[in-house]
């Protein structure tokens, strides 16, 4: 099977297993997990060795770079604000309280230090690919999201920085029975570190120089690209991890440029193909042969991973006061491990000072990636919705509709009577007082006499305002036969979007109908909403249309749906 045709049936088998994964309410990256599982070389053999381990190889590399990038684009100095340090705090303890529940705990049951220390070194590390999978996937934002995505990316240049300080301690000791120097151990993870650094900055400064005489969503897409591109290469060259790097280009760019949305958000049309490219091939590396072997080792493992992430996770939140929400489920969120720690074995199985204890920890760790990416992502899944985050990005359509405020299809089949039954819909969506109802109602209708709020064009925007609140309200109603709303082209209404003004907000409504008239004037997405047949798809036109970036680091309106 040559390169092309194999990744045309990775990427159609990783669509199938996403499908039938969200039919049966698991994250779809779980589904591309285990199709990549089954038609990989260690199941069904319908890919073979060489060309996962060798032809296709270059995507996971790719793909991981992009990941790096978005993580690291989320961290905005000026919106974390002082919660900086404490993100440092808490994946600095639990890198810490990982490390030594699997250090001493596989410690036990093996003959010597080293082995114990190189898989501790290994089982920090968390999974960036399938956390951020999961969060788009659910669209969670919220206090939670915002702390993982934190620790997340400071994890994984934590474990690389202990990798390094632990082979040199380990191979030192190897070669002459003693451990390295500190002096040693500083400047090489100051080489590693000065080396990424450069690395991305100077990716970062070509991309900021470039971007001055970009115009089109094409050339931000090239750009963004080339530069994953070279600096993962470069990175591959001077055999140095390239998370770090692409990071700093996520990074710099998220906090230097003013082009900073167009840039980070041209990715967003092809990243649904990176990801089941990505996570399907991560599946074809997993060979569930394994399990059987890890032993009472593996278990040990597994379970010291899991425990030191957890309590280190919940102690740090505890300390320094983060919400329930964080503290009860971070450690949960953390546990899905594959990519950075397939990286840093493939550094173990390079090493020729570690051959005698690279079987022993292949097996192990291999053993863990399978059982962590096939459960880890379902519990973040779970978490998240447990939570209440699950949703909450771009909840609100226009920035006023949030997903529940959606009717389809409206039951009412006059203007007046369907006025009254947003409004009534909108009571129940924002629990509103019921002595606002009638006055509410009045409100509108009053303002629809006296001029008709159809605009054209199939859509109607009635208003009425309330005393006070904290921002505008919306709902939208769908009617695709159409009803009679006295429009300004004389056709028929079939989209209705009812906006509830607080006295104190009426200065922005005229934001809030530009926003509506940017995506609705487009005749092609009335008639996509018109086949949309429930309120999820309903959604999903629109919000798709808005391309509002994601911001996972602003506060969260606790009122939104």
């Amino acid at each position: 099977m040559n390169a092309i045709l194999a990744v045309s049936f990775l990427v159609a088998a990783g669509m199938l297993g996403g499908l039938v994964a969200r039919r049966l309410r698991l994250p779809s990256v779980t589904g591309n997990i285990i199709v990549g599982v089954l038609i990989g070389p260690h199941v069904f053999k319908l890919l073979s060795h060489e060309i996962v381990y060798q032809t296709l190889q270059p995507i996971s590399e790719i793909a991981l770079s992009l990941i790096a990038v978005t993580i690291a684009s989320h961290l905005r100095i000026r919106r974390m604000a002082g919660e900086k340090f404490q993100f440092f705090f808490v994946a600095l303890l639990q890198v810490s309280g990982a490390f030594a529940a699997v250090f001493f705990a596989t410690r036990l049951l093996l003959d010597e230090w080293m082995p114990a220390m190189l898989l501790a070194c290994i089982a920090v590390s968390t999974a960036p690919a399938a956390t951020l999978a999961v969060i788009k996937e659910t669209e969670a934002k919220g206090q939670l999201v915002k702390t993982l995505l934190s620790v997340v990316a400071l994890d994984n240049v934590l474990a690389i920085v202990l990798y390094v300080v632990v082979s040199f301690q380990v191979g030192g000791a190897i070669q002459g029975g003693h451990a390295a120097s500190f002096q040693v151990l500083v400047l090489d993870v100051a080489r590693v570190l000065g080396m990424s650094l450069l690395l991305g900055i100077v990716v970062s400064v070509a991309l900021l120089f470039l971007s001055r005489w970009m115009r089109e969503k094409s050339h931000y897409v090239a750009s963004i690209m080339l530069a994953i591109f070279f600096t993962t290469g470069i990175s591959t060259w001077l055999h140095i991890s390239p998370l770090l790097p692409n990071m700093t280009v996520g990074f710099l760019i998220s906090n230097l440029s003013p082009l900073r949305r167009e840039i980070l958000t041209a990715l967003e049309d092809i990243e649904p193909l990176i990801f089941i490219s990505f996570f399907t091939l991560a599946g074809t590396h997993l060979d569930v042969s394994l399990l059987p072997q890890m032993g009472l080792l593996g278990i040990v493992y597994v379970l010291a991973r899991y425990g030191g992430k957890l309590v280190a996770s919940f102690v740090a939140a505890f300390l320094i006061r983060f919400p329930a929400s964080v503290r009860n489920n971070l450690g949960f969120c953390l546990i899905p491990q594959a990519g950075v720690a397939i990286g840093l074995l493939v550094a173990v199985q390079e090493n020729q000072l570690f051959s005698a204890y690279e079987p022993l920890i292949t097996a192990v760790v291999l053993a863990s990636i399978v059982i962590s990416e096939l459960s880890g992502p379902v519990i973040v899944k779970k978490v998240l919705v447990h939570t209440g985050e699950a949703g909450q990005e771009g909840s609100r359509l226009f920035g006023i509709v949030p997903r529940k405020g959606i009717v389809v299809p409206l039951r009412s089949v006059e203007k007046w009577a369907v006025i009254e039954e947003l409004v009534d819909y909108a009571m129940g969506v924002y629990g509103l007082a019921a002595e606002q109802r009638d006055s509410l109602l009045s409100s509108v209708i009053e303002r629809e006499k006296s001029l008709s709020t159809g605009i054209g064009k199939g859509i109607a925007i009635p208003h009425g305002t309330i005393s006070q609140g904290r921002s505008i309200m919306g709902v939208l109603g769908v009617k695709p036969e159409g009803i009679d709303f006295h429009s300004l082209d004389g056709g028929k209404t079939r989209i209705v979007i009812l906006m509830i003004i607080p006295e104190n907000c009426f200065r922005d409504h005229l934001r809030v109908l530009a926003e509506i008239s940017k995506v609705m004037s487009r005749p092609e997405v009335v008639e996509q909403v018109m086949r949309s047949r429930d309120q999820e798809a309903v959604y999903h036109v629109l919000f798709s249309e808005e391309k509002q970036p994601r911001d996972y680091f602003s506060e969260v309106d606790s009122s939104k749906g």
